[in-house]
């Protein structure tokens, strides 16, 4: 037999051992397969560079996410320096030391740090708080509210029972005119924004007891109001005894015939008849602990801290180690601030000797504080007892009103005595109460001055108290022996607060500002 691979190469075959594929179709096969893998190559690459940008997406969103955190941390540690020791022109205002910022792990992811505006005279703070992280930096801005109990109510009663009787009026009627049409703007007599109206607050039930008393603004009231039907509320009312049901309003929380009436159509229709009328209610409302809806939130008064005001006495002499009665007169300084002039008694006979206050200062006196004058600045007077009216105490040039040059406050550790027959007094003024008599602020005591010296008598019935400003007390008080009592409302107090106040921070806004990425390298 031939051999049959001599007659493949005599007809010009490739050999079947070399190979199943012309020489032309091999490469082919391998364009093909070269093609193939630059494809996949190709679409790998793809794939990849598509899962690097989504990784590099996901962290700088990761990043993002952390540096807002730390931000908000910074803010969180800003806050928290506010409302530890926080007094109003004390605030620390310094910049946060910039700290790490750290995971749920303890690993360290950012840097957090802080800067706040000078809170001194404003009732509102700007904080900025930076976080970074990886190439991410974040800055939110925040304004922050300084809230006081003492400048917030023209009267503050930390007590089972206040009890108003006659002729006690707590604010002043609002009697803008801007058209000057003779008639005032607001029907009742208060402002339609209820953060303009003087109110007052009662942990406990306010009791009228006489007639003509008036509120020119609200009662937040943590019990019940038993009123009297020849007075009045000339605004709203929110009491905890306050219940609403399906059906409407059960009960309006107070007791008697009291009216209250702001005047204003902003009531509904709570028990769905299609009216708002009688049976709803109206300027009725609730004290709860949440203050949701129509409700307002109970509040807590803030205790004040001695230490803190010994700390801080620009009148050292006043402070010694022996309680020592301090008879004294404020006189404004024509240098600038408030010249204190130091008597020997109550009868301010045979002066002693004269101290200097800077513009705004402390008075811290260990020991009775006896007090008259006129103040010019921002001063805070803190007696570790009692301190007493001897006579009017004003601003300078007989000032009713606080301003940004001209704010006081008077802080008794125990109660506060007004000694005159007729008095006028502004500024806030405290009564700690610390003996736990039934009356923090009491006027039955007259001081009457002889050629020997002096003393003190009981007196059952003196004329008129003017007060420009606001009463915070832990009890009651015994101040109806004045014929006329007007507590007036001074809402510059929550601007031109004076110095040593506590304050707690509300925040209120916080938007991101100034964000960028911070470059690599």
């Amino acid at each position: 037999m031939k051999n049959i691979n001599s007659k493949y190469k005599k007809q010009g075959r490739p050999n079947a051992k070399k190979g199943l594929f012309p020489r032309g179709e091999k490469g082919i096969a391998l364009l093909s397969v070269y093609l193939t893998v630059i494809a996949i190559s190709g679409v790998s690459m793809t794939a990849f560079g598509r899962s690097f940008m989504e990784l590099r997406n996901v962290e700088r969103e990761y990043a993002r996410v952390q540096s807002y955190a730390a931000a908000e941390a910074a803010l969180q540690s800003a806050l928290a320096q506010i409302g530890t020791n926080a007094y109003t022109g004390f605030i620390n205002e310094l910049p946060l030391n910039p700290m790490n910022f750290q995971d749920v792990s303890g690993n360290i992811v950012g840097t957090v740090e802080f800067t706040m505006d000078d809170a001194s005279g404003s009732d509102w703070i700007t904080i900025r708080a930076t976080g970074g992280s990886g190439w991410d930096q974040r800055t939110i801005e925040a304004r922050v509210f300084l809230d006081s109990n003492f400048s917030k109510y023209v009267v503050y009663a930390n007590t089972p029972r206040l009890a108003s009787g006659t002729n006690a009026q707590y604010g002043e009627p609002d009697v803008t005119d801007e058209n000057n049409d003779g008639v005032p703007d607001y029907p009742r007599l208060v402002s339609s924004d209820e953060d303009e109206r003087p109110a007052i607050y009662i942990t406990g039930d306010w009791d009228i007891v006489g007639p003509n008393v008036k509120l020119y603004g609200d009662a937040h009231v943590e019990t019940n109001i038993s009123g009297n039907p020849q007075s009045d509320i000339y605004g709203d009312s929110y009491v905890t005894q306050f219940q609403q049901g399906a059906g409407g309003v059960s009960n309006g929380g107070i007791l008697g015939g009291l009216v209250v009436n702001d005047g204003y159509d902003d009531d509904v229709d709570r028990n769905n008849d299609h009216k708002v009328d009688a049976t709803d209610y109206p300027d009725h409302h609730d004290l709860t602990v949440a203050g949701e809806g129509d409700a307002h939130a109970v509040e807590s008064l803030i205790a004040i801290d001695h230490n803190f005001y010994a700390s801080h006495n620009n009148t050292p002499a006043f402070a010694g180690s022996t309680p020592k009665n301090r008879y004294l007169q404020f006189v404004p300084n024509p240098a600038g601030g408030t010249q204190i002039v130091e008597f020997d008694s109550p009868a301010y006979k045979t002066q002693k000797a004269t101290y200097d206050l800077p513009t705004s200062g402390i008075v811290y006196i260990k020991g009775d504080a006896y007090v008259k004058g006129e103040i010019k600045g921002r001063v805070t007077v803190v007696s570790t007892d009692d301190i007493f009216f001897t006579d009017n105490m004003r601003y300078e040039n007989a000032g009713d009103f606080a301003d940004a040059g001209h704010s006081m406050a008077f802080l008794a550790k125990d109660k506060v005595y007004f000694l005159p027959e007729t008095v006028e007094v502004s500024g806030i003024l405290y009564a700690e109460n610390s003996s736990g008599s039934a009356s923090a602020f009491d006027a039955s005591q007259k001081y009457v001055t002889t050629q020997s010296g002096g003393y003190f008598v009981t007196d059952t019935s003196k004329n008129q108290l003017l007060l420009h400003g606001n009463r915070v007390m832990n009890g009651s008080s015994n101040l109806s022996i004045y014929n006329t009592r007007v507590y007036g409302y001074d809402p510059n107090l929550k601007i031109f607060r004076p110095i040593g106040l506590p304050v707690f921070p509300d925040l209120r806004v916080v938007r991101e500002i100034d964000n960028a990425a911070v470059p690599q390298g």
